[in-house]
């Protein structure tokens, strides 16, 4: 599988609301069966644990360090 993202993200200084933004306007922009990655604090992925969890999108994260996680958003390719 072609990877046609290969950058990494941090969006730790973001708020919540500015994070959702982004996060829909380059999920948008993302083709069918990649991902994005990116890091966040710990407040912004409890936040966006829930509304990427459904179709048509999978979320993975990772503890990396005290407060900061590193997550990938994959966009299915079923859809």
């Amino acid at each position: 599988m072609k990877m046609a993202n290969f950058e990494t993200y941090d969006f730790s200084d973001l708020t919540c609301t500015n994070l959702m933004i982004k996060l829909k306007i380059l999920l948008k922009k993302l083709p069918k069966g990649e991902k994005i990655k990116f890091f966040t604090n710990r407040e912004q992925y409890d936040n966006i644990k829930k509304p990427f969890a459904k179709d048509p999108y999978k979320i993975q994260g990772e503890q990396v360090e005290d407060n900061r996680y590193f997550v990938a958003i994959f966009k299915n390719s079923k859809r």
